[in-house]
């Protein structure tokens, strides 16, 4: 308008009551910062999702016939079924008494806890993966405890990290969590497709099958990793990353107040 400090031709001296001054001196950001961004902390999740899933799992039933061959047994496929209802009953027990009845007096229903334990179940998919490509061809015990651990890690993601998911994070992410955990049968199903598609031929090995998977769950567990350097995935968006405690007295404390 031509105003020369405050003064001119044109301008009003009224103050606009829908004029925000605070928001005209922020500082403009770039979308395209914002949606990449986003996308990382949804891959995170999704790659949080497949290392904390059925992978394991998945991946040795997929080579059920690969095992069967290599230790001429036709009942190993139940014995694996039995490792792994052993390892869910054993989640179950757990959860229920260390989250519910809680007789040790410490609370485990805190944030500390929640993600020391999917760094932990991200850690030990990591181990069951790298066993499977090095030693499923010594011993059919190693195959079974790769089973149990695997089967302990889906349970425990289904019996504690998705309970409790929502009390500590943005709700829309437990979906793309979600979408990690379907991958991992589309993801064990489409290598085995890959390596045998028809009957007698065989594209590469077992352990190549095994060793793919062992870089796929390394990279889900780098990508959790990487929550460090992210930001607003917390549940409430007024105290982004800031912990959120479930706690019996906590709770007590608020409802005094």
């Amino acid at each position: 308008y031509g105003a020369v400090d405050g003064v001119g031709k044109g301008r009003s001296e009224e103050v606009d009551p829908y004029y925000d001054v605070e928001a005209d001196e922020e500082v403009c950001r770039l979308p395209g910062k914002t949606v990449f961004a986003t996308v990382c902390l949804y891959l995170t999740f999704v790659a949080m999702g497949f290392g904390t899933g059925w992978s394991s799992n998945d991946s040795i039933f997929q080579e059920l016939n690969k095992f069967i061959e290599r230790y001429d047994d036709l009942q190993f496929a139940s014995d694996l079924v039995f490792a792994s209802s052993c390892a869910a009953s054993m989640v179950l027990v757990l959860a229920f008494v260390g989250l519910y009845c809680n007789p040790s007096r410490y609370d485990l229903r805190s944030l500390g806890f929640f993600e020391g334990t999917i760094g932990t179940v991200l850690g030990v998919s990591c181990l069951v993966q790298f066993s499977l490509f090095m030693f499923w061809q010594r011993s059919r015990y190693v195959v079974l405890a790769c089973a149990f651990m695997g089967a302990m890690i889906g349970n425990i993601q289904a019996f504690i990290i998705y309970p409790f998911f929502n009390a500590f994070y943005r709700l829309e992410l437990i979906a793309y969590m979600n979408m990690g955990e379907t991958l991992t049968s589309m993801t064990c199903g489409t290598l085995a497709l890959a390596q045998s598609p028809t009957v007698g031929v065989e594209n590469f090995s077992v352990q190549t099958y095994f060793t793919i998977l062992f870089g796929l769950t390394c990279m889900a567990a780098s990508a959790w990793g990487s929550l460090a350097w992210q930001t607003g995935f917390r549940r409430d968006a007024d105290e982004v990353d800031s912990p959120q405690d479930l706690s019996p007295q906590d709770l007590s404390e608020e409802e005094d107040d």
